[in-house]
């Protein structure tokens, strides 16, 4: 047979039937990939977000245990200061949105363990951040919106972080003082618990 002779029908007929095959298996498939791609997607922006909340709450933290906190005055003007600072450091976080957070900043002293081995009262600070992450997968959405109990489109992530104030002397204030800022950055007194 010539070497440019074209093929026999029969096999032109089956190389057209295993390409409308793989077509369709395609169609199949190709929208659950893509799903899944899309998934992978919104989890990753879900986490990396969340990764700079983290970072930036424990800095606040950090700095806020530097301050003396000496009395219940000194430890509402720190944590002021402190929501200041957790405020400042989440607005330097990638794509960060001011008004789908909650912090709450408390200078406390602990409930047990209040006494160090000298018999002096310690004080703690704990930062916590509250943050809705967007939801913007239709699929992905169905699945998390309901995690954390409300249907807003967006999946709630808490993130705390308390740190020892290293500070000398004695210093008890009790249940202490502390500052919130509400989904939009209103400051509000908050009790610390």
């Amino acid at each position: 047979m010539h070497r440019f002779a074209r093929p026999g029908r029969g096999a032109a007929t089956k190389s057209t039937r295993e390409s409308g095959q793989a077509l369709l298996e395609l169609a199949l498939i190709a929208p659950v990939l893509i799903l899944i791609l899309a998934g992978l997607v919104q989890f990753a922006l879900i986490f990396e977000r969340q990764i700079g909340i983290d970072n930036a709450i424990r800095e606040a933290a950090r700095r806020g245990a530097t301050l003396d906190t000496t009395d219940l005055t000194t430890a509402q003007a720190n944590a002021n200061w402190t929501l200041g600072q957790a405020q400042t450091l989440l607005g330097n976080s990638q794509n960060h949105e001011t008004v789908r957070d909650t912090i709450t900043v408390c200078y406390f002293t602990p409930p047990t363990n209040q006494q160090d081995p000298q018999g002096h009262f310690q004080v703690d600070v704990r930062v916590t951040d509250s943050y809705r992450h967007p939801l913007f997968l239709p699929i992905v959405d169905i699945l998390l919106d309901q995690i954390d109990g409300v249907q807003d489109q967006s999946l709630k992530a808490t993130s705390t972080t308390e740190f020892h104030v290293e500070q000398t002397g004695s210093n008890n204030i009790d249940t202490g003082a502390g500052a919130r800022s509400v989904e939009g950055g209103a400051v509000t007194m908050a009790a610390c618990t």
